[in-house]
């Protein structure tokens, strides 16, 4: 089996005590002190690493850490299927069959995106907000519809 397609399995990869209490704090009647990491336990960890402090250090480190790794993936819609079925709901009192339709979605496999290339959409995507006369400090809203 190669290192690509084995399935790993969960497990311990640090050592304890995985929370400390934190310095300094009383416990107040009913609670109990404060828990942090104990990286964290003098103050809360504001970055994840020295050289990231923004969305764009952290494409650029992963990519620069992870290169080829999977990053992301997509699937694309094949087909949406529709059916029609009765089911048993009560209507004032009385229990009916009514139809109700029922819709289910055929998906595509995964298509993955490494590290690198999950870059490269960020640096375009950037790009083309300049382009289109975005600023530093300037802000935009995405919004995504799930279901």
């Amino acid at each position: 089996m190669s290192l690509q397609n084995a399935h790993l399995q969960p497990r311990i990869s640090k050592k304890a005590p995985f929370s400390v209490e934190v310095p300094g704090v009383e416990a107040k009647p009913g609670e109990t002190v404060p828990r942090r990491l104990p990286a964290a336990k003098d103050g809360l960890i504001l970055k994840p690493v020295e050289d990231v402090a923004t969305t764009y250090d952290v494409f650029r480190r992963s990519a620069r850490v992870f290169g080829n790794a999977k990053a992301v993936a997509s699937r694309r819609l094949i087909k949406t299927h529709e059916e029609n079925k009765k089911v048993k709901k009560v209507i004032d009192g009385v229990e009916k069959e009514v139809d109700k339709k029922w819709t289910y979605f055929e998906m595509s496999g995964y298509s993955y995106k490494s590290f690198v290339e999950y870059e490269q959409m960020a640096l375009q995507l950037g790009a083309g907000l300049k382009k289109l006369g975005l600023e530093t400090g300037d802000k935009i809203h995405l919004y995504g519809a799930t279901r």
